[in-house]
């Protein structure tokens, strides 16, 4: 069985890691598969969650790593932890607050990374830096990097049309997935339920960033997928060749063709925000503009896949 591992992380603390861990577990038990969830932190506010609300399935864990002593330790522990979980079911999701005790290859780990941020041009100021911080590991040509999924949370309404996005500069690729909306609501389902279940916009918005995720997870494997099989066909047409010297034409055609199918492929998932792929086009942005400001909030939120002010970023990551 291949598990599919999750990292929820940041270097502050209040923009909603723990929310999203917890909830994103309770999302995916929901769909059928098995789910083990990993609370790194000291406080435990994703386990608690998870214990106190009502079970529907998902393995919970609580283990404080020993980032006082330094060195090798917090990242061998976590090692352990996450392989344990993962040879017994399909989905770990792991919470942890990165601090610089944390050796950064700890991400490899991983196949999803999943970064929370709130909104404000503070927030995504310390955004940036942790991602530049760590550009080597998504960057990575050595080993497999990877996924970045950058989320918005705790967005207010107004603040989905805001510019603000698109003052700051991020130094990596990476996925974009549907803010997860502020409300009183959510604050009153701590260890009583989960956002999935609220019959409001954030409820709504939380559904859409659940899709998101599972968006993501079969883009990474469809691509890992038709990589493994490109990387056969050249490796047998190679073996194949008479006097004993790689094709290149062959293998740079094989290699476009996988790209090409990359680009298919993430164009399918409309919900997501591909940074690498393309930019967004200003008369795109105006005309989705018009519409969205004449759409009910509801109505937005179902529909939204990228809000505007993501688009607005995505410009603004794009023109380095």
């Amino acid at each position: 069985m291949s598990t599919f591992k999750i990292l929820v992380t940041s270097q502050k603390g209040g923009v909603g890691k723990s929310t999203v861990s917890a909830n994103l577990a309770a999302y995916l038990r929901r769909q059928g598969q098995t789910v083990t969830l990993i609370d790194f932190d000291t406080h435990g506010s994703s386990s608690t969650w998870m214990t106190r609300a009502p079970n529907i399935g998902v393995v919970v864990q609580h283990h404080v790593l020993p980032l006082d002593q330094g060195g090798n330790r917090p990242i061998l522990d976590a090692r352990l932890h996450l392989r344990r979980a993962a040879s017994s079911t399909e989905v770990v999701i792991c919470d942890l607050t990165w601090t610089d005790s944390i050796a950064g290859e700890l991400m490899f780990e991983y196949d999803l990374v999943i970064v929370p941020t709130s909104v404000s041009e503070i927030e995504l100021a310390a955004t940036a830096g942790f991602l530049s911080r760590h550009r080597w590991v998504f960057d990575s040509a050595i080993h497999t990097p990877p996924t970045l999924l950058v989320c918005p949370t705790r967005v207010q309404p107004e603040q989905l049309h805001s510019d603000v996005f698109s003052k700051q500069r991020f130094p990596v690729s990476f996925m974009l997935a549907p803010p997860v909306l502020e409300a009183q609501s959510a604050r009153e389902m701590f260890e009583r339920g989960y956002l999935m279940d609220l019959q409001d916009a954030c409820g709504t918005s939380f559904n859409e960033f659940g899709k998101s995720v599972c968006a993501a997870r079969e883009m990474r494997e469809s691509a890992q997928g038709m990589r493994q099989t490109t990387n056969s066909r050249v490796t047998a047409h190679t073996m194949r060749t008479n006097n004993g010297t790689t094709n290149v034409a062959s293998a740079g055609l094989k290699r476009s063709n996988l790209l090409s199918n990359s680009a298919t492929l993430s164009s399918q998932y409309s919900i997501l925000g591909r940074h690498r792929m393309q930019k967004a086009r200003p008369e795109d942005m105006m005309n989705n503009t018009a519409s969205a400001t004449s759409a009910p909030q509801s109505t937005q939120i179902a529909s939204m896949g990228i809000p505007q002010f993501l688009k607005r970023m995505s410009m603004g990551v794009m023109n380095k």
